[in-house]
């Protein structure tokens, strides 16, 4: 893939001050910025967006799009799992007056307590940090497939109550790939990530496949509480992202393992 957006960089600082959650991946730095900055090029231009990450784990995502990507007014964070909301309340606060400077005095007392250098490399990096904005964010339990959970948390999400205006997800995979409203396919822990290097149909048959993937089932609950203009990022492992049959991407990326594909949420509930 080439980068448009997101120039090359060290993120190494960014990744040393931002807790995450052990066993839970992250997007990697560069191709968040970049997801972000294409997809932003399907949005009004100049006008303050909100982001909604709806597998939002640690918060890592929307921290990274809060210290990098200017023009950003909201970042709301949701997941089925509340267990992981801590980290992303934590990292999210980097955001607030003060936070940065707040995280490089507590990763000094660490290196203090620890005699570790990398805690100390930590907690410089923090100090020269200038995030790129000062978006109000906020995070709480929810499924995606919860329609009523998710519009309680977007409430509020922008000042004209339209909704977000992008929505970014890393979409779950593999053995993590599970739906609080349907019961888990069988054998669905021990397959790999849909599309995962597997052989697929063509025509009707990989619509009609695809239409039945969790995944999809996924970017159709979201696409539900989203005005039709919106644009949804999502992220999987393998060689694409299926979509609802007939729903057009605006656009597809494949970087290493990972595949993106950017569309309308409009078309999502069309598809």
């Amino acid at each position: 893939m080439q980068y448009r957006h997101a120039p090359a960089a060290n993120h190494a600082a960014l990744d040393a001050v931002l807790a995450s959650a052990p066993g839970r991946p992250t997007l990697p730095v560069r191709l968040t910025v970049e997801l972000a900055g294409r997809a932003r090029a399907h949005l009004p231009a100049d006008a303050p967006l909100t982001v909604w990450d709806p597998c939002c784990g640690a918060g890592v995502t929307l921290t990274v799009l809060g210290l990098l990507v200017p023009g950003l007014a909201r970042l709301v964070g949701t997941d089925a799992d509340p267990e992981p909301l801590d980290l992303a309340r934590r990292n999210l606060a980097l955001l607030d007056p003060g936070g940065l400077t707040a995280r490089a005095a507590d990763l000094d007392a660490l290196a203090a307590r620890h005699d570790k250098p990398s805690y100390a490399d930590a907690a410089t990096a923090a100090r020269t940090l200038v995030p790129a904005g000062t978006p109000a964010w906020s995070v709480a339990p929810a499924d995606a497939r919860d329609t009523a959970a998710v519009r309680s948390a977007l409430a509020g999400a922008d000042r004209y109550g339209t909704g977000p205006d992008l929505v970014l997800a890393d979409l779950p995979h593999g053995h993590r790939t599970t739906w609080a409203t349907s019961p888990p396919r069988p054998g669905a822990a021990d397959t790999p990530a849909p599309d995962a290097g597997r052989v697929r149909a063509a025509g009707p048959a990989r619509a009609a496949a695809d239409d039945q993937d969790p995944g999809v089932e996924f970017l159709r609950a979201v696409a539900t509480v989203l005005r039709p203009d919106a644009v949804v990022v999502a992220v999987g492992r393998g060689r694409t992202v299926p979509l609802p049959g007939g729903a057009r991407p605006l656009d597809r990326v494949r970087v290493g393992h990972r595949a993106a594909v950017l569309v309308r949420a409009g078309a999502l509930r069309e598809g």
